[in-house]
């Protein structure tokens, strides 16, 4: 998860002024150990609302590891069909080379947990916005801060389906994400009841209140209604540690939900 300083608040969030703080980049935080207080971690600021999720029921079987070749580096990923993984797009981008990875560079493993996986294949081909760009992080690189990883293999796992959230919803519903947080790499962490508090970036930025933090770039923004499980949002960035309020920044579905209909 890449880590933002707000340096003024303007009403609606349009503009989000941010600068960037690049040593905490998600794709190079496999190898940093657990920070001894979750207060340091960016994304986490106030009560830390994370719970361990040592479960391997759906849709938890769904959302992955998104690791780099070496086993250097991760972020987390959804598998939305069973081909194809949503994830961020500077996670499919190695800082250390500059450069956008291949494909091949890539391993999926489903419903990690600790030991044990419910699949796991390379990438095949990556697909993302023309506009990602993985060296900024303001209110547009946020925007466009996607990438779907089709694989080799289709992996026997139920997808999550995709769908946008209304607007009319944002604050009033409870989300929900999951992702392999750098304190707990091996193991999923469960934000359950958090919220959409506003849109920016002309609704492609969700701000949410998600305690969302280093490894969970491209994690998945959750909404259940009864058993139905959404994909609504994909984790970008977040809040320094020493913010003021907690905030986590997601890339809307509606960024990149047509992509899905092409294939």
């Amino acid at each position: 998860m890449r880590s933002v300083r707000t340096t003024r608040r303007r009403a609606g969030l349009a503009a989000i002024a941010l600068a960037a703080t690049f040593a905490t980049w998600a794709a190079e935080e496999l190898a940093i150990p657990a920070t001894p207080s979750a207060r340091a971690l960016p994304g986490i600021v106030g009560h830390d609302d994370r719970v361990p999720l040592d479960s391997t029921a759906w849709p938890w079987q769904a959302v992955g590891r998104v690791n780099q070749a070496g086993g250097r580096s991760h972020c987390t990923g959804t598998l939305v069909a069973p081909d194809t993984v949503l994830t961020a797009a500077h996670c499919v981008y190695s800082r250390l080379a500059s450069r956008w990875l291949e494909p091949g560079e890539i391993v999926f493993v489903a419903g990690f947990r600790r030991d044990t996986d419910a699949g796991y294949s390379r990438g095949k081909t990556i697909r993302r916005s023309p506009q990602a760009d993985p060296t900024a992080v303001t209110a547009d690189s946020i925007a466009h801060d996607w990438a779907l990883i089709t694989l080799e293999t289709p992996l026997p796992v139920r997808p999550v389906e995709v769908r946008t959230l209304s607007p009319a919803k944002d604050g009033t519903v409870a989300l929900e994400t999951a992702g392999y947080a750098q304190d707990r790499p091996y193991l999923l962490s469960l934000d359950d009841g958090c919220r959409i508090r506003e849109r920016a970036f002309g609704g492609k930025v969700l701000v949410t209140d998600c305690d969302s933090t280093r490894g969970d770039s491209g994690a998945p923004l959750l909404w259940r209604d009864g058993d139905t499980v959404r994909v609504v949002g994909v984790f970008s960035a977040a809040t320094e540690a020493s913010a003021k309020a907690a905030g986590s920044f997601a890339v809307d579905a509606s960024a990149f939900a047509d992509q899905l209909q092409l294939r």
